[in-house]
């Protein structure tokens, strides 16, 4: 796992944001690449981890588009980046290889551990509606 939001992470964040401000309604995909400053063809592949993983339904015709199917005030940002990103890998050595046996560890081994424990400890509090503004 490396210490940043991807940009596609960034880019669910910043369209979630967009969805919760259209009242339970479709925003159209034009719209929110617009607001989003990409293209359409790219909004799908951002949009398609979160309809997979139910944060998102979206709809064909001219008053389709995306809408939030879920609360999202009752998740955590860690919920959303392993929504997109697939579950964050908490057995690899920050040299990216898996953990070497414990009687072996790496002499970063210990601080790493401590410091990926930390940071998904603290993106997993962060209440997703408090980090978009959204009143519960």
């Amino acid at each position: 796992m490396r210490l940043e939001l991807t940009r596609k992470s960034e880019l669910a964040l910043r369209a979630l944001s967009v969805l919760s401000r259209t009242d339970g309604g479709f925003a159209n995909g034009p719209e929110i690449a617009d607001a989003l400053s990409i293209s359409t063809h790219y909004l799908a592949t951002v949009m398609a981890p979160l309809s997979r993983a139910g944060w998102v339904r979206s709809a064909t015709g001219p008053r389709g588009g995306y809408r939030l199917s879920l609360d999202i005030s009752s998740h955590s940002v860690l919920d959303l980046i392993e929504s997109v990103e697939g579950i964050v890998d908490r057995d690899s050595c920050m040299h990216g290889d898996v953990m070497q046996p414990v009687q072996e560890p790496c002499s970063l081994h210990q601080p790493w551990t401590r410091a990926r424990d930390a940071l998904l400890k603290e993106l997993d509090a962060a209440n997703l509606g408090e980090v978009l503004g959204i009143e519960s």
